[in-house]
């Protein structure tokens, strides 16, 4: 009698099986994660201390370590939690912006992680990881400058943002039936947000729907005791050192005062102090970059037909629309760091949503062509974090930064620089004590302008550059223009 092997029949849908069986193995998963978390780490710490200095950085730093060392004086006008971490950094590590700036480096990773233990349990172990990698990889930069990424200085903004991150995850942590004492802790970071910069107090509408979802209401009055209690005690102790009366009398007066008078910027090269409402959009485009803008676009639009995780996702644009209508239409000034405020929802959305196009369909059609759209998104952004891996490879020394050793490599180590068309900061900081904007000063050995719209370059400068035109060579330090004498001239006019 001959038997007849059984004919195994193999499914249509075998080669998703089988890469669906790929990807959920552990060492996959494993890879993934330290991939997009070395990559991050990367972006946020690699060569950070060469870059030029932010214009508020020095500011902070020192406030910091004033604060550290009992001098509670300066700068009420914004909040003391970041400048308290950024003093205790230097305590540990030294004076300067170097353990300042490493301090926010590791926030933003931390944050990073912060995401992805978030939203594993809602998208899945490999899926979560792509808003994770938005959040580290993606750029936001400041208009009109070198600065990529504002989370590489140490300045308010990225405490801020880290501190929101970690109140949102911790409340969605209780969302999920877990204990109360999540409420807690979220209320405590987002006391250490608002105290860090106060723009994010105006999230607290997410968290009340979040808390009133879907509770009894002996649990909702829980949570809303807790909130309400761990976040005055929050803002009470973080101002307590230097007077919660006078500090917060000082912060509230400033903001005032600056949203009457306004702050003067350069938008488009027009010099403005009440821009219009469009202004931080415009910032956030320059910022962004075109790439990464069409990954928020397509990815965050993608988020809103997420039935499965529709909550998650009106919970993000809870937070997200107060924070752009803030900025947009309350505030009457714009700067091009406030976008910074509401780029970690952007990325989250834009992650979710595309995590979205790539699932699979009922229809093999409608699977092809959202897949293709969601690996476009991925394509995007793969190539929005490579430029921007790139710019930190060779992140150092920019414009005003390069004077000095320009000079020196000329063999010309004294003497004054001419600067003109710029805020007095940008070389107050960089060449330090060798710069004038007095042209009849002695000992002149070069000249460095920037075309602002803010600041023109002054008459006499102009002047004194076209009497010295044929002595003069000029050279482009990034957005400087740059004139100097040779050795022997220079030596000559410090005589």
């Amino acid at each position: 009698m001959t038997t007849t092997a059984p004919t195994t029949t193999i499914p249509v849908d075998a080669p998703r099986a089988q890469a669906i069986r790929f990807l959920d193995r552990l060492s996959v998963r494993w890879v993934a994660l330290a991939l997009v978390f070395l990559w991050g780490a990367y972006q946020s710490l690699w060569s950070i201390a060469t870059a030029t200095p932010n214009a508020d950085e020095p500011q902070y730093v020192l406030v910091g370590r004033l604060y550290l060392h009992g001098d509670l004086a300066a700068n009420h006008e914004q909040p003391p939690t970041a400048k308290y971490l950024f003093g205790a950094i230097q305590l540990v590590f030294g004076e300067g912006p170097l353990a300042p700036r490493l301090l926010v480096g590791a926030l933003t990773v931390i944050g990073g992680v912060i995401v992805f233990l978030w939203l594993r349990p809602e998208l899945g172990w490999l899926p979560a990881l792509v808003p994770t990698a938005f959040w580290l990889l993606l750029p936001r930069g400041i208009a009109a400058s070198t600065e990529f990424r504002l989370d590489r200085f140490a300045v308010l903004d990225p405490v801020m943002v880290f501190f929101a991150i970690a109140a949102m995850a911790a409340a969605w942590q209780w969302h999920r039936g877990r204990s109360v004492v999540w409420i807690g802790v979220a209320a405590v970071c987002l006391g250490l947000s608002a105290t860090s910069k106060p723009t994010t107090a105006v999230m607290i509408p997410a968290f009340l729907v979040l808390i009133l979802l879907r509770r009894k209401a002996k649990e909702v009055l829980i949570a809303l005791a807790v909130a309400a209690v761990a976040l005055a005690a929050t803002v009470l102790l973080v101002y307590w050192p230097i007077g919660i009366v006078m500090g917060l009398r000082d912060l509230i007066e400033f903001q005032a005062a600056q949203n009457a008078t306004g702050h003067l910027i350069d938008l488009g090269s027009v010099a403005t102090a009440h821009p219009p409402w469009w202004a931080n959009f415009y910032f956030a485009w320059k910022g962004f970059g075109r790439l990464t803008v069409a990954v928020f676009v397509i990815g965050g639009f993608a988020a809103l037909f997420d039935r499965r995780n529709r909550v998650l996702v009106v919970y993000l644009l809870l937070a997200l629309a107060p924070l752009m209508i803030f900025y947009l239409f309350i505030a009457k000034n714009a700067l091009p760091s406030y976008y910074y405020a509401w780029s970690w929802a952007l990325c989250l959305l834009a992650g979710i949503g595309c995590v979205w196009l790539l699932r699979p369909r009922a229809s093999r059609g409608l699977t092809v062509v959202l897949r293709t759209v969601g690996v476009s998104v991925l394509a995007l952004a793969l190539a929005a974090a490579l430029h921007t891996s790139a710019l930190v490879w060779n992140d150092g020394p920019t414009g005003f930064g390069r004077v000095d050793q320009t000079l020196r490599s000329a063999g010309i180590d004294q003497g004054m620089v001419l600067v003109s068309g710029v805020a007095p900061w940008e070389p107050d900081e960089s060449i330090h004590g060798r710069w004038t904007t007095d042209p009849t000063a002695r000992c002149i050995v070069a000249v460095a302008t920037k075309q602002s719209a803010r600041s023109p370059i002054a008459p006499d400068v102009a002047a004194f550059i076209e009497a010295h035109r044929a002595q003069l060579r000029q050279t482009m330090l990034d957005a400087v223009t740059f004139y100097s004498f040779d050795q022997a001239a220079a030596e000559a006019n410090c005589r």
